[in-house]
């Protein structure tokens, strides 16, 4: 299943192209697109801080309809502490809230719809950038 990043539903909202073109591929198919609730807490901490909050309080709910939103679950926590402590030992972590993003794309088997590359560096997680 694919399971879209925060940068992907960013680049959504203001109608990036590539990300437009991803999207549609994907609804052609007609194969059901997820995110996380991670990337939606993001999404509305950016809403309320942006200076058009109220219409960008709009957009995220509007975009976050548009996917099943993957929980936090057993399966997150345990994960998220193996891969955290993997990258912390080896000098080369990633931030918790994406740490968190991608070991929920890990637990229900999808792939990561991004351009940010240091989710590359998450052992057995499987990338698409676009």
């Amino acid at each position: 299943m694919p399971v879209a990043d925060t940068c992907f539903l960013i680049d959504l909202m203001v109608r990036k192209q590539e990300a437009l073109d991803l999207y549609s591929s994907y609804e052609e198919q007609s194969l059901p697109l997820a995110t996380t609730a991670i990337t939606a807490l993001e999404l509305y901490k950016g809403a309320y801080l942006s200076r058009k909050r109220d219409e960008n309080i709009r957009k995220v709910k509007t975009i976050l309809e548009l996917f099943d939103c993957l929980p936090l679950d057993e399966c997150t926590y345990e994960a998220f502490g193996a891969y955290s402590s993997v990258l912390v030992e080896k000098g080369d972590p990633i931030g918790d809230f994406d740490g968190l993003i991608a070991v929920i794309a890990l637990c229900h088997d999808g792939v990561l719809i991004t351009r940010d590359r240091h989710f590359s560096r998450i052992p057995g997680l499987r990338v698409l950038a676009y």
